[in-house]
């Protein structure tokens, strides 16, 4: 049987979000001259990557904590709840159900914003407790989320890994399928988009009948 668009749409966006499994989320690039390679740091879904030592070791210059896997229990319950995502979306796929939809998109849009405001609160954390007896000091500050910026004689790139990108595919997939699901009004309870003119109750003449 033929999938309607939207439907194979919903299912896309699910198995989109497996990618983020093997995949990067996010990138975090320092250069500078004494590191003409570069150092990366690299953060997946479960775990850190790239040379994490060799940035601990700046950092520890001008007060900053320690960036520790452990540390972060978001490395614990961020997977399951892509599963969860996904599952759910495989279900929505083959349901006719609006609020169901809804749910799936709203939930994932919702837990993205919780995400990246976690995200940017671990970095307020570290540039703003700095040890004030470190052996270079600085201003208090926040690493940025997204961009490049520089500090001291590194110039620091952050952007999204293909990770990263694949979370933010699906829920614009899920979000315009959603769109297509209303207008067609193929799930139940949601009402089609009727054309103008055709709420003119019955009986009573369309006002260009009469010419």
């Amino acid at each position: 049987m033929k999938l309607r668009l939207s439907r194979a749409m919903m299912l896309a966006a699910s198995l989109l979000l497996l990618i983020s499994f093997a995949k990067p989320l996010w990138h975090y690039d320092f250069e500078a001259p004494q590191y003409p390679e570069g150092l990366p740091m690299i953060i997946y879904l479960d775990h850190l990557g790239g040379r994490v030592d060799l940035v601990n070791e700046l950092n520890h210059y001008i007060g900053m904590h320690k960036i520790v896997e452990s540390d972060f229990a978001e490395f614990r319950m961020i997977p399951a709840l892509v599963v969860f995502f996904c599952i759910v979306g495989i279900v929505v796929a083959a349901s006719k159900r609006l609020w169901v939809l809804v749910g799936w998109v709203v939930g994932l849009a919702i837990a993205g914003l919780l995400g990246l405001a976690d995200f940017y609160s671990w970095l307020y954390m570290y540039g703003h407790e700095l040890d004030p007896h470190a052996a270079i000091r600085i201003p208090p500050f926040t690493p940025h989320l997204l961009g490049a910026y520089r500090m001291m004689n590194f110039r620091i790139v952050s952007y999204p890994g293909i990770g990263g990108i694949a979370i933010i595919l699906a829920a614009v997939l899920g979000f315009l399928a959603l769109v297509m699901e209303w207008a067609h009004g193929s799930f139940r309870g949601a009402p089609a988009i009727a054309p103008i003119g055709s709420e003119i109750a019955p009986g009573h003449p369309h006002p260009g009948a009469a010419r």
